[in-house]
């Protein structure tokens, strides 16, 4: 599992000491807002965004300011601001970064392959999948205006709602408590499996939902033990033409897009198989004997 993606091609790296004329207090980036008005947008995104994805509502645009995160010892990661937004007829992303400031990525809702949150410490980073480009954005984990953002986006992305798979036997969590949380709607049904370490230090759970398969992780970070990697996948049911299941691994075709996921449990996989088998009907194809492929950002694979 990948704890970042690689680098937009609008971020820039910089030597450590140039971070404070980049910005301010570097390391110590602005929370993500909602503005309240257009007049809080820079200049010139509100009409690029409009033209590009249709009328937008207030609040289904994001503001992320600019930011310097440390990128090894003596460098840091420089992303600019951005402007997220979803449109009557997708979502776009606005970039302030040179050559000229303007709309770098956009898809419509329908070509969503996948929608992925990934966490490490106090930075999270936000990549949106799509058949032929990829939104990908760095903030600061304080407030959860992202993640209300998210959500209408997962929610326009998903189709229809239908029906859920049966349980395995035994293939349930321990703590069913805190599944609503990944529900879409009240009346969303849910069906779940996942694992756990014993010494608590790792955890991985799988649910398909009316909506979705959403896939979220908890892994100790490979440079730094002590701290959590933590990575949630929501791929959009609609979306999944194809799978393969192999060992602990599952390969899934969005919108001819591969999404790859380890799922580190054989019993979960296997759940996994069952499900998709279920979900796919004899046209899935749910197991292979070759090894999985493997893809970029978000473990994807653009056609």
């Amino acid at each position: 599992m990948r704890s970042q993606p690689v680098e937009a091609d609008w971020e820039l790296f910089f030597p450590h000491d140039l971070a404070p004329y980049l910005i301010p207090a570097a390391g110590y980036p602005s929370a993500v807002y909602r503005p309240t008005d257009t007049t809080w947008l820079p200049d010139g995104a509100h009409s690029a965004i409009v033209e590009c994805v249709g009328r937008v509502g207030l609040e289904d645009v994001l503001v992320i300011p600019a930011a310097a995160w440390p990128a090894g010892r003596r460098q840091c990661r420089y992303s600019p601001q951005c402007v997220a937004a979803m449109g009557e007829r997708g979502v776009a992303l606005w970039v302030q970064a040179l050559p000229a400031p303007g709309i770098r990525a956009q898809m419509p809702f329908g070509e969503i392959a996948a929608i992925e949150h990934l966490g490490d410490g106090p930075r999270r980073v936000l990549v949106v999948t799509g058949r032929m480009a990829g939104i990908s954005v760095r903030y600061d984990a304080v407030g959860q205006v992202v993640d209300a953002w998210t959500r209408r986006l997962r929610l326009r992305a998903a189709a229809a709602p239908g029906p859920v798979p049966t349980h395995p036997r035994g293939s349930g969590p321990r703590d069913e408590n805190n599944l609503g949380s990944l529900l879409l709607a009240p009346d969303d049904a849910i069906v779940s499996a996942g694992w756990r370490s014993r010494a608590g230090r790792g955890a991985c759970l799988l649910s398909i939902t009316s909506r979705e398969l959403v896939v979220v992780q908890s892994l100790p970070n490979r440079r730094r033990p002590w701290r959590r990697t933590t990575r949630t996948v929501y791929v959009p049911r609609g979306s999944i033409e194809d799978a393969v299941v192999q060992s602990t691994t599952v390969q899934i075709r969005s919108v001819g897009t591969d999404v790859r996921i380890g799922l580190h449990s054989r019993r979960v996989a296997a759940a996994a198989s069952s499900w998709l088998r279920w979900m796919l009907g004899d046209s899935g194809r749910q197991e292979s004997t070759g090894p999985p492929r493997t893809g970029g950002p978000c473990d994807r694979k653009r056609q």
